[in-house]
């Protein structure tokens, strides 16, 4: 005698038994989709978010590029001034940055040029509108402390 419970109908399928068992499941959903009538989207669609500025991945791009610039080499010597440096960032729709502003004192130095190409590498998702414009601080005193201007407050730059 066998132990266990017997199952019938467990034989392997043609492939055209299989085939048929699909083209017969599409139909059903076919005909569900057709009878339970049109579906209202709640919120944005998926094609719409992908086309807003995400400000959640954009701050943390920014974080991740921060860290970057927050060690360029001669920020953690005696060359450099130790302090906070400004930067202002302008996106163009790709996602990519069109333009980097570093401030004063580090414009012109070896670690102003290292925060400006830590900062130009920052990609966040394409978005649609106008150019986005964020205003961050570095911290070059290391503390690590680095983030928007503002405390959190980005700027859309309508003008151009």
């Amino acid at each position: 005698m066998a132990c266990g419970p017997t199952y019938g109908g467990q034989d392997v399928k043609t492939p055209e038994q299989l085939l048929e068992e699909q083209e017969r499941l599409g139909d059903e959903q076919l005909n569900k989709e057709k009878t339970s009538g049109p579906t209202e989207a709640v919120g944005s669609t998926e094609d719409e978010k992908k086309r807003e500025w995400d400000n959640n991945q954009s701050t943390l791009e920014m974080k991740r590029a921060a860290r970057s610039a927050e060690t360029c080499p001669e920020s953690v010597t005696e060359k450099a001034p130790k302090g906070k440096c400004p930067v202002s960032l302008t996106f163009a729709n790709d996602g990519h940055v069109k333009d980097v502003t570093v401030g004063s004192p580090y414009t012109d130095g070896a670690v102003g040029k290292c925060v400006e190409r830590a900062m130009k590498a920052v990609v966040v998702p394409a978005y649609t509108g106008s150019e986005h414009k964020l205003d961050w601080e570095i911290d070059l005193t290391g503390g690590k402390k680095s983030g928007p201007v503002g405390g959190g407050d980005d700027k859309k730059d309508d003008s151009k």
